[in-house]
């Protein structure tokens, strides 16, 4: 079973995490004011679309945080979700989201 103490400070990494991915996408979707010129015009477009596929990535990995924050409260927090087995300490410290161990993730 996983340390009551280590989940704690997986909680507050995923709570940071959360917080600073809900600033990222707010700042993310304001859109640009259009330019004077086709040429600026052109790199604003290409400018918003990278805003875009950043939106849409940063609110696929709060999704991924939040779940990871309920199963936390819930005292499932680093359970494979298809085994049931602990997931590995070193998954979770590099990816405190994970929801399968490695074997399951493939």
């Amino acid at each position: 079973m996983i340390d009551e103490k280590f989940i704690q400070s997986q909680k507050k990494i995923i709570e940071k995490d959360i917080k600073r991915l809900e600033s990222e996408i707010k700042e993310n979707r304001k859109y640009l004011d259009l330019g004077t010129t086709n040429e600026d015009n052109a790199l604003e477009f290409e400018a918003l679309e990278e805003k875009q596929a950043f939106v849409k990535t940063a609110e696929k990995d709060l999704g991924e945080l939040r779940n990871a924050l309920k199963r936390a409260e819930a005292g499932k927090y680093g359970l494979c979700l298809k085994c049931g087995k602990p997931i590995e300490i070193g998954r979770l410290k590099a990816y405190p989201a994970a929801s399968c161990c490695v074997t399951h993730a493939k």
